[in-house]
């Protein structure tokens, strides 16, 4: 049987939901709602097609990035595995679901702009105590004394995103105290 890899871009119905499966492996799963537009050739204007759900799992460090980083109403691009679920409800009545196995996520730039902020591990919660800064600087320490220079090390800690987007005057002067400017929804 093939498979089907398919490319979706819609907006989160709400936020992900991180849980681990009963092997032991993280997962995040959100659901994605796309709707087609298409000109209506009398009005000449756009107009809203049906809007399809998918159900989306993102496994292990894709996972974690993906809750840390998407809430509700992102507009985002999936591409991933797609398989069609038929399943009983508890009223005896058939129903499918549309299951993505993402590979990749990201925002869909069409509506805004993101930057990257890499991670030197993904956590699947932020406010665990043990995802603190510091904590994870002496992990890294101790991965890193395997024969690995410590200073040169593949493991950089990086401070957490603020939400604030630097303006080109704040790169040149980052001690400014009006740096940067707060995201806000489009």
């Amino acid at each position: 049987m093939n498979e089907i890899y398919t490319t979706v871009q819609g907006r989160l119905v709400a936020n992900p939901e991180s849980r681990t499966t009963r092997g032991g492996v993280p997962f995040t799963a959100f659901r994605l709602a796309s709707t087609v537009r298409r000109p209506n050739p009398q009005t000449r204007e756009y107009e809203d097609g049906p809007t399809n759900f998918f159900n989306v799992t993102a496994f292990r460090t894709l996972g974690a990035n993906v809750a840390n980083s998407l809430k509700k109403g992102d507009p985002v691009v999936v591409y991933g595995r797609m398989r069609v679920n038929q399943w009983m409800r508890s009223d005896n009545i058939p129903a499918t679901s549309v299951e993505i196995d993402a590979y990749t996520v990201g925002h869909d730039l069409t509506w805004g702009t993101t930057e990257l902020v890499r991670v030197s591990r993904a956590q699947m919660d932020q406010t665990d105590r043990l995802s603190d800064e510091a904590i994870q600087s002496v992990h890294a320490e101790l991965e890193a004394g395997s024969g690995l220079d410590a200073a040169n090390d593949e493991y950089d800690v990086v401070p957490q995103p603020t939400g604030l987007v630097p303006r080109e005057a704040d790169r040149e002067d980052p001690e400014r105290e009006d740096s940067g400017r707060e995201l806000t929804a489009v």
